[in-house]
């Protein structure tokens, strides 16, 4: 789990450390997603594992669009009862990003964080990996509530197809939803760590 390890220290030291003490934006803050891929393509160089299982597409992207329906609909019912929705943005830009961003966290999460999991407890990886996935988003309730969940399913999913392109997709359209559906006060405008606080 080095791999695991040193992909949780690096968040973390961004999320309580560096982004407190740097107010400064720029292209530092690219530094901590460039050391973590680096790890996962160092663990993915070992294991010859990439997550682009032409195989396990169409299985996937099967179990993904099941997953995701349902998911988004519960998403937007439950965001809307809470309370008014929040101003119209440009739902295609945000899920053409997020298809990005979340792919990037599917591929750490499936191709190391659940792996290594795997060679650690047979039974239980998947909700390991999920619980590690969703402790990146403390202190955010929401955040944690939503990504141990999906983590839950998305890992479930790669575990037997082991391909990232529609996850990436389900991450994306959960997160579109989300913003759609959701009033920052609930989300806490999907920020973790020391900036959820502020």
């Amino acid at each position: 789990m080095r791999h695991t390890l040193a992909i949780v220290a690096i968040v973390f030291t961004y999320m309580w450390v560096a982004d407190p003490l740097v107010n400064v934006r720029g292209p530092w803050v690219a530094l901590p997603v460039v050391l973590i891929l680096a790890i996962c393509i160092k663990h993915n160089t070992k294991t010859g594992q990439w997550g682009f299982s032409r195989r396990a597409f169409w299985p996937a992207l099967g179990w993904s669009i099941a997953l995701t329906v349902p998911l988004a609909a519960a998403l937007w019912f439950i965001g809307h009862a809470l309370g008014a929705p929040p101003a119209p943005r440009a739902p295609l830009l945000d899920f053409l990003y997020v298809v990005i961003w979340g792919g990037a966290q599917q591929f750490v999460l499936q191709t190391t964080i659940l792996r290594e999991s795997q060679s650690v407890v047979r039974q239980g990886a998947t909700i390991l990996a999920a619980v590690i996935f969703a402790s990146l988003h403390l202190p955010n309730p929401f955040l944690v509530t939503v990504t141990l969940v999906g983590g839950l399913a998305w890992c479930g999913i790669y575990a037997r197809y082991p391909n990232i392109v529609p996850l990436a997709f389900s991450h994306a359209t959960a997160t579109v939803v989300i913003l759609m559906s959701f009033n920052r006060e609930v989300t806490g405008a999907l920020r973790t760590g020391w900036r959820y606080l502020q």
